[in-house]
């Protein structure tokens, strides 16, 4: 290796791997893949020194898994921003890359930032509260969905993907308007709410962490391109055997119905 000083600031991916870390046996230092048979270090858990060491003992090949901050630079443990978000997750979370048989003269990584990145709510009013739980366990995430006047709502889809694995979880309220989704790896997460007729909510970036529950208070408001209703028709068959009573509304009126 002709510069070792420079070795992390030069690092590139020859090989992207798709195989998940959470797959691997091992700890959060150095993992065995047992697809090549070879083993996985965690760059984001040995220092600046320990990584330059690994790389001069194995000619700059190696198979890794590291964060990369915007400018470029390489997030090691003795990273002093940045390093205290990562620690309070899992080694399962999120905005984590893995890379295999990465070395010098190949592609670059797209950059990753030291900081986590920020909690993003499109669509409607969203509150969460998150409690800590003593006993550990994974993370988990509930809360209950409702008209913005008030009325609880059954029957919403609630789509939470992990932004970086893209591992979907569902669930749909019940009768109360209540949902549940347990056991979810630690990381960062897509949310998505959706129910015909109303204006669909998505939230973005939002952090699960174990031993912990976030509790979501999401209000949906109506969409009025879809709720519309022109024409109501009632009919009674044994009255009216062969005529239709039929009532038109509009929009404000059915706008001002209590619900």
């Amino acid at each position: 290796m002709a510069n070792v000083a420079d070795s992390l600031a030069n690092l590139r991916v020859a090989a992207p791997c798709e195989v998940s870390w959470d797959g691997m046996t091992g700890d959060e230092r150095v993992r065995h893949c047992s697809l090549c048979s070879l083993n996985v270090y965690n760059f984001s858990e040995m220092t600046r020194d320990e990584v330059r060491e690994l790389l001069m003992r194995t000619e700059g090949r190696i198979c890794g898994r590291f964060y990369r901050r915007i400018d470029g630079t390489v997030l090691t443990r003795d990273c002093p921003t940045g390093l205290r978000a990562l620690r309070q997750r899992a080694s399962r979370a999120a905005a984590a890359l893995i890379a295999a048989l990465f070395s010098l003269p190949a592609f670059a990584l797209d950059g990753r930032s030291c900081e986590k990145p920020r909690l993003k709510t499109y669509g409607s009013k969203v509150k969460f509260e998150v409690e800590r739980i003593a006993t550990p366990q994974p993370a988990r995430f509930d809360g209950v969905v409702h008209i913005q006047s008030g009325s609880q709502l059954p029957g919403v889809t609630i789509k939470v993907q992990d932004e970086v694995t893209k591992r979907e979880v569902m669930a749909t309220t019940d009768a109360t308007g209540a949902f549940r989704i347990a056991d979810l790896n630690d990381g960062i997460y897509r949310v998505e709410v959706t129910l015909e007729g109303f204006q669909s909510t998505t939230i973005e970036h939002l952090e699960l962490k174990s031993s912990q529950v976030t509790h979501a208070d999401i209000g949906l408001q109506f969409d009025a391109a879809t709720a519309t209703m022109g024409v109501i028709t009632i009919s009674e068959p044994s009255a009216l055997t062969d005529s239709t009573v039929s009532t038109s509304f509009t929009q404000e009126f059915i706008n001002k119905l209590p619900l």
